[in-house]
Order: structure tokens, then C-alpha cells, then sequence
């Protein structure tokens, strides 16, 4: 035979999985998964630490978790203890009028009525240690923000026109917030007189 005769014999290797046969796949894959052993450690190693990330993930969300709870506990607590000082404070108003109670029918009309005054005058005090203060509004121009006007009262100054007259129900601030708006009656200037 002849060289030219000869026909090249060309070897050709199908790699695609699916022309192979069924397993073929698997098996890829699974060649796919061989690493040299350095990378093999390698991704243990990046594993390892992972997981050792995840734990100390888990266990400052416990702690953090323990935080807020015993933060609430203490803030319920202080809270609680902030309300007894309170009360405790007026107590001694309560004390004053059942002694006024006790002695109302022995005292007369005028000692009574200067025992209300001092009870006022010390029940007024304790809310001002508490930072609850009454507006002074009286003579003053009229603030909507601070007062709501439930009428008027006819001046013949004008200069008193829109001034607080008569203070009906005193407002409250506590720490420069609004507690209770002062209920208020307006001066009111009127010219046809």
C-alpha cells in the first residue's frame, strides 16, 4: 500500500456529556469537584471560618437580644420609681386636707379658707419640683397657643383690648410643653359705647 491509498485515520472524542452516554453527567460534575488538595484546603479552611462567623453572629444577637431586655427591665423599673417619688411628694397634700377635715367644724370660715390657700400654695410648689408650672396669663395678651378664649369681657381702655382679664381654668406647662390649655375670657374694646 501506498501512502496515497492509506486514509488518514482522524480520532475524534466527543466530549459533550450528552452525546456520551446517560451517567455522563454525573460523572462531570463530580470531575468538575476535583480540586488539587490545596484548594481542597483551602475551601475547608474558608468553610471553617464561615461557620465560625455564623456562631459569633448568633451569639451577639442573643447577647443583644439580653441587652434590650434588661435595658426595658430597667427602664420599667426607673420609671416605676420616678411614679412613687411623684405620688409620694403629694401625699403630704393629702395629709393636710384630712387634718383640715378633722378640724372644719371646730375652725371658722376664714381659717379654713387660709388653710386651702396653703395647701394650694404647697400642692402648686411639689408640681413645680416636678417642673409643672401654671401659666401666668393674666394681663398678658392673648396667646390661641396657650389659652382658649370662652369669652369676652367689654373694656372701655383700649389698651386692654385682646388682653387676658379673667383666668377660668389655669393652664399647665411642663418642661415649656403644654400640658392643659388656660380657659380664658378676652378684654374687648367697643367703640360705640
Amino acid at each position: 500500500m501506498s501512502e496515497k491509498d492509506a486514509k488518514p485515520q482522524i480520532k475524534v472524542k466527543d466530549r459533550r456529556f450528552w452525546a456520551i452516554n446517560e451517567n455522563a453527567e454525573e460523572e462531570a460534575a463530580a470531575a468538575k469537584e476535583q480540586y488539587p488538595s490545596f484548594v481542597e484546603e483551602l475551601r475547608a479552611k474558608a468553610q471553617l471560618a464561615e461557620d465560625k462567623l455564623r456562631q459569633k453572629m448568633d451569639q451577639l444577637a442573643e447577647e443583644n437580644n439580653a441587652y434590650r431586655t434588661r435595658l426595658q427591665a430597667d427602664l420599667e423599673r426607673r420609671s416605676e420609681a420616678r411614679i412613687a417619688q411623684i405620688i409620694g411628694d403629694f401625699l403630704e397634700v393629702v395629709d393636710n386636707f384630712e387634718r383640715a377635715l378633722e378640724t372644719s367644724d371646730q375652725a371658722t370660715r376664714e381659717a379654713v379658707a387660709e388653710g386651702l390657700q396653703l395647701n394650694i400654695q404647697l400642692f402648686l410648689s411639689k408640681l413645680g419640683t416636678h417642673d409643672i408650672l401654671p401659666l401666668r396669663l393674666v394681663d398678658q395678651p392673648f396667646d390661641p397657643e396657650q389659652a382658649e378664649a370662652v369669652g369676652t369681657i367689654p373694656v372701655n381702655d383700649p389698651e386692654e383690648d385682646g388682653l387676658v382679664l379673667e383666668e377660668i381654668q389655669r393652664g399647665y406647662t411642663y418642661k415649656d410643653q403644654l400640658l392643659r390649655p388656660a380657659r380664658v375670657r378676652i378684654g374687648r374694646f367697643e367703640r360705640d359705647r
